[in-house]
């Protein structure tokens, strides 16, 4: 199966003074959707031990995006983008 690295912003769900939007690189398979991205999206979490950090996927003109819940921005993950 063909995979393709895709970026995804990372924002946070309140946006306590800790929360920013973050960046993440994931392998995601060719032709992907909302589900695979959400599912890609756990896996990466749950990886790290951060329990139940997608709160939703969304998208916008500039893509898709994850909303992350803000306890999850208490852990080290992803590239700061502001």
């Amino acid at each position: 199966m063909k995979k393709t690295v895709t970026s995804i912003r990372c924002v946070p769900r309140f946006g306590y003074d800790y929360a920013q939007v973050r960046s993440i690189d994931l392998d995601l398979p060719e032709g992907w959707d909302d589900d695979d991205l959400r599912t890609a999206l756990t896996h990466f979490f749950a990886y790290r031990s951060i329990a139940d950090a997608v709160f939703a996927v969304e998208a916008d003109d500039d893509g898709f995006f994850a909303i992350i819940n803000d306890e999850a921005y208490q852990h080290e993950w992803g590239e700061a983008l502001f």
